[in-house]
């Protein structure tokens, strides 16, 4: 299992937590997936960016920065982030896209 570096998805049974499940399965699946992994923790557990890629160069999707933009994650305050993905929760709060739709959406990490 990887974990997406710099977001947070809802967890199960958070608002919003199946939809970004089934979006980050709809990304990846029939592609082949290529993995950059930025840390490793004690139990293995594997941090990094993960693209989804299609048949044409065109195809390439990062996985992370699509579920941001599509409100379906927070760009992970708790740890290092980039300003492109701080960048796009903005957007997607602008536009109330997602869970940010929601008056006031608990992060994962005060769930």
């Amino acid at each position: 299992m990887v974990y997406l570096w710099g977001i947070q998805a809802p967890r199960p049974g958070q608002p919003f937590g199946a939809a970004a499940t089934e979006a980050a399965g709809r990304i990846c699946k029939g592609k082949r997936l290529r993995v950059a992994a930025r840390s490793a923790g004690p139990e293995g557990r594997i941090t990094g960016s993960v693209v989804a890629e299609g048949k044409e160069t065109s195809g390439r999707q990062d996985v992370g920065r699509a579920l941001i933009r599509l409100g379906l994650a927070w760009q992970d305050q708790r740890r290092p982030s980039s300003a492109q993905l701080r960048s796009l929760e903005q957007e997607a709060r602008r536009e109330e896209v997602g869970l940010w739709q929601q008056a006031s959406p608990t992060p994962p990490w005060s769930w």
